[in-house]
């Protein structure tokens, strides 16, 4: 910036010095070569004045020239040139000038592109922009404004460019007004502008307009602009400022202090103000940093308080502390949803993760309350958080959830598309249905208990989440429900019959249990229950299953333990089949699942009972008394009983295994 500066002084000190050169001349363009000349050899740039130069004398000594551009050094000769202007014109009052004084009157300048090229070295067209003979004169000289007197100043469509050939970045700041009011050195004087801001072909800022004073010190120490009042029109939203700020150059490093600042933010109808509390900071070396002692964001009227420390550097980083009681993202989800486009027909609406690929962010959170959603409320929220290249890590992060504890860790890569989120919570007194609420709109349970989770998944919306959920799990319920089936009516109405075969039927209600337990694989938003172990008043169970949340479906194979009590209320015939174990499907809609008999399975297990107990009978009778065997009979091997007992051994064990290798989920 202090180069550019350097240039448009430049190109002021050059139209003055024009001015003089030719001030009894009677027409400046006989002698074009020789002002571009000098004015080539003042900037250590080529100079070109390709249109008309009109002079007029009194009572302002004024210049007016038209179609000027001024050059690259070598190793530019492809990049746009250092400056082109299309209008410039400046009068210089002639008797003060006599008496030592510099009055000058309305400086206009129009149509004027500067362009600041970068390229693959790291070198810029602005490096060694005035020659040895001017950038070395007076250095230990301090400027003085003190009996400068500049008249209005006027910019019309001017702008700047900003180019990097190494990686093709390009940044456009234009101009469309600049007026300053006649400018007295220590002075207030009012500054108006309108501007736009954009990156290659994307728009940063569509419209820009500021209202200050502007007051710059004699010694160009300090410039202050006062009362600022400046609105920027961004791609999605409006943003409003208020500010006071100072710029103090005649330190070691300069110091930009910002006494006052207040931003308000419509965004898709949400309403977000900023405001400092205590005056910011910024020392302005090779990477700004500042610190914001104090601050409030105001979301929607939640008001979160704000400390830490920035760097406005490549990449920018900072570390804050938030802190509030209450802060609901309802409204911002929902507004974000409404606003974005959606990509294709029917596709889901596309988010641009960009802005957090590139800073480098760590901050504490610290609230009394957290909302993402209906179902989803935190507590007591306490969590360390760290994004770095689009990694965002909040690990250890601890709050209240589902009427219980919830400790873990989160990360989400937003350098995928769609993000890919991992989570691993430890829930200690949940509440299970809460739990799946987050997934269904029907809870398959409901109990208090403990729960281990490691999950991942990608995407933001819930059919994305269950169409990717992989991962692993533990729990343990007790004194809860399973909802959908009624076991103990099963029990009631059903098995005091002497058959089975009729039993398929959904029965509703559900089975209020002491303790479940088990472990769960999640894969492509399947869930599967390998291991399940409920335990009733009454009675038990055991077995597998799974729930498809994506389908709204549930499937179990359960072996229904009964206790004494209930063994003796079956008919004979019954009980003494089951032995007191009836396997059980239950599968279907998990609001209503239906329940059947698993008979060929009980038919099995009944032979397996009875082979068994025979058996065993057979094997616990005593061998007979060795008889005398008559002449001409064989005699009988001593190892022949072992031979029996072994080949018993094998058949029982043989039995088992292929009823457990039968024994698959139900469909």
């Amino acid at each position: 910036m202090r180069k550019l500066l350097i240039v448009m002084g430049g190109l002021l000190a050059v139209l003055v010095g024009l001015a003089l050169a030719v001030v009894l001349l009677v027409d400046p363009n006989d002698y074009r070569d020789e002002i571009a000349a000098r004015a080539s050899s003042t900037l250590g740039r080529e100079v070109e004045l390709a249109g008309p130069i009109s002079l007029r004398v009194f009572p302002w000594f004024a210049l007016e020239i038209d179609d000027v551009a001024v050059g690259n050094p070598p190793g530019f000769e492809t990049a746009p040139a250092l400056a082109r202007v299309g209008q410039a014109a400046a009068a210089v009052r002639l008797w003060p000038l006599l008496r030592g004084e510099l009055e000058i009157g309305t400086i206009t300048l129009s149509d004027a592109h500067f362009a600041i090229v970068t390229d693959r070295r790291g070198q810029s067209n602005l490096d060694g922009l005035l020659t040895d003979r001017q950038a070395g004169a007076d250095p230990e000289g301090s400027p003085d404004l003190s009996r400068l007197s500049l008249g209005r100043l006027q910019f019309r469509e001017v702008s700047l460019e900003l180019l990097d050939l190494a990686s093709s970045e390009r940044t456009l700041a234009r101009l469309h007004t600049l007026d300053l009011d006649p400018f007295q050195a220590g002075q207030l004087v009012p500054l108006s502008l309108r501007g736009s801001v954009s990156d290659g072909d994307t728009m940063l800022i569509d419209a820009l307009e500021l209202q200050a004073g502007l007051r710059v010190a004699a010694d160009l120490g300090r410039v202050s602009l006062d009362n600022v009042q400046a609105r920027l029109a961004l791609p999605a939203a409006d943003v409003q400022v208020e500010s006071e700020l100072n710029l103090q150059l005649d330190m070691p490093t300069p110091l930009l202090t910002l006494a006052r600042l207040n931003a308000r933010v419509d965004a898709a109808g949400q309403d977000i103000r900023f405001e400092l509390d205590q005056p910011l900071r910024i020392v302005l070396d090779d990477g700004p940093a500042g610190e914001l002692s104090a601050a409030r964001l105001d979301l929607n009227g939640q008001v979160l308080a704000l400390a830490g420390s920035f760097v406005l550097g490549d990449p920018f980083t900072a570390e804050l502390a938030v802190n509030g009681e209450r802060l609901d993202l309802r409204p911002l989800l929902a507004g974000g949803e409404q606003t974005a486009e959606p990509t294709a027909a029917g596709a889901p609406p596309a988010h641009d993760f960009a802005p957090l690929i590139g800073p480098t962010l760590g901050f504490d959170l610290a609230l009394n309350e957290l909302i993402v959603s209906d179902e989803l409320r935190l507590s007591g929220v306490s969590a360390r958080a760290r994004l770095r290249a689009g990694q965002l890590h909040l690990d250890p992060l601890q709050a209240g959830l589902f009427g219980g504890d919830f400790a873990g860790s989160v990360s989400i890569d937003f350098t995928l598309s769609p993000p890919r989120t991992r989570v691993s919570p430890r829930f200690t007194g949940i509440r299970a249905e809460q739990v799946a609420s987050l997934v269904s709109d029907t809870a398959p349970l409901r109990g208090l208990g403990d729960m281990r989770m490691d999950f991942q998944f990608s995407g933001l919306s819930a059919s994305e989440i269950l169409a990717s959920l992989d991962g692993e799990g533990s729990f343990r319920l007790d004194d809860g429900a399973l909802l959908g089936v009624d076991l103990r009516r099963l029990i009631d109405e059903q098995f005091t019959v002497s058959t089975l075969a009729d039993i398929n039927q959904s029965f509703g209600g559900e089975t209020p249990f002491r303790s479940l337990t088990g472990s769960m694989r999640a894969e492509s938003g399947v869930i599967a229950l390998p291991d399940l172990s409920l335990d009733a008043a009454d009675f038990g169970a055991s077995g597998r299953g799974q729930l498809d949340f994506a389908a709204g479906e549930v499937a179990y194979r359960l072996d229904l333990r009964l206790g004494e009590a209930l063994v003796e209320r079956l008919p004979r015939q019954l009980a003494r089949a089951t032995g007191g174990v009836v396997p059980l499907t239950v599968a279907g809609p998990l609001a209503r699942p239906v329940v059947r008999v698993d008979l060929a399975s009980m038919a099995e297990e009944a032979i397996q009972r009875q082979l068994e107990d025979r058996l065993l009978e057979r094997l616990r009778q005593p061998d007979p008394v060795p008889q005398e065997p008559e002449q001409g009979e064989e005699t009988e091997s001593e190892a022949e009983p072992q031979r029996r007992v072994r080949s018993s051994d094998l058949l029982l064990r043989t039995l088992r295994e292929r009823q457990e290798r039968e024994r698959e989920p139900p469909p």
